[in-house]
């Protein structure tokens, strides 16, 4: 599924490629495109969009978001095999390409994300069929004796976004490390604009312990400030939706933000000592 009319000149040839990577890698792989010129609506074309539900016109996701804000795109070409979300929470196994014109400009992102929640399930089932049989052989009796000890969420497990010689980010899967990938290299996808500027708010709140219409001065400084580094800006909307989650203007959000961006500006200027 695609959305020609929508999209850069300069990715209108990878389209084809998505729906050649949809139908090659299967029905449990959603292959997406990503343009550059508008993060309120950058999916501009999707192959088995069922994966995370979303479709053509749908937001830019919040790790694009952040890629684009700091210019991660300079020293990295891609990344492979982090951990992905859908908006419902369900994981998933997320690579990304940062596509680039003959002047080495980003124009968009080509991503793949794999559901492997069936393997997963198959997996588990497995190794418990494999506890029941060697309990059976080990000890005659047929209840297992002793059980893989395994978080049963069983999730993914992955090290930290380690470089490769190119400077490009592979997040190994190591069952040695089982915790979060340190750098927080992670990505939700979002089905609407809304939706992603309220994860970020939410996030902060679980963070910090404080509901938005109770925040003073500072902590809605801080909350805009860790909005602005994460990109949620680029959305169009997201000033409104900023605002009403904090009970406050519109005005008032840009304001906060300009002194924020001037401060950041002013912080650059500083000569190092």
């Amino acid at each position: 599924m695609n959305g020609t009319e929508n999209i850069s000149t300069s990715l209108r040839p990878f389209i084809p490629l998505v729906d050649f990577l949809g139908e090659l890698l299967g029905h449990d792989t959603e292959v997406v495109l990503q343009d550059v010129k508008d993060f309120s609506h950058s999916v501009v074309a999707i192959a088995n969009g069922h994966v995370s539900g979303r479709k053509v016109g749908s937001p830019a996701t919040d790790l694009v978001l952040r890629i684009w804000q700091n210019r991660e795109y300079e020293h990295r070409n891609y990344l492979v095999r982090y951990a992905g979300y859908t908006h419902e929470g369900r994981p998933i196994v997320s690579s990304t390409f940062f596509l680039r014109n003959t002047e080495d400009q980003v124009i968009g992102f080509l991503c793949i994300n794999f559901d492997n929640s069936i393997f997963k399930e198959t997996s588990k089932a497995l190794r418990t069929a494999s506890d029941y049989l060697d309990s059976i052989s080990s000890s005659g009796s047929p209840f297992p004796t002793h059980r893989i000890m395994r978080d049963q969420s069983d999730p993914d497990p992955q090290t930290v976004d380690t470089p490769d010689e190119h400077g490009n980010a592979i997040i190994q899967n190591d069952a040695s490390a089982q915790q979060a990938v340190t750098d927080g290299t992670h990505e939700t996808l979002s089905v609407n604009a809304e939706d992603l500027t309220n994860q970020h708010i939410q996030s902060f709140v679980a963070e910090h312990r404080v509901q938005p219409e109770r925040m003073n001065k500072s902590e809605r400084l801080k909350l805009i400030t860790d909005l602005d580094d994460s990109g949620i800006f680029l959305i169009k909307g997201a000033i409104d939706t900023v605002a009403g989650a904090l009970g406050i203007s519109a005005p008032t959000v840009y304001r906060y933000l300009h002194l924020i961006r001037k401060e950041k500006r002013e912080n650059k200027e500083q000569p190092v000592e």
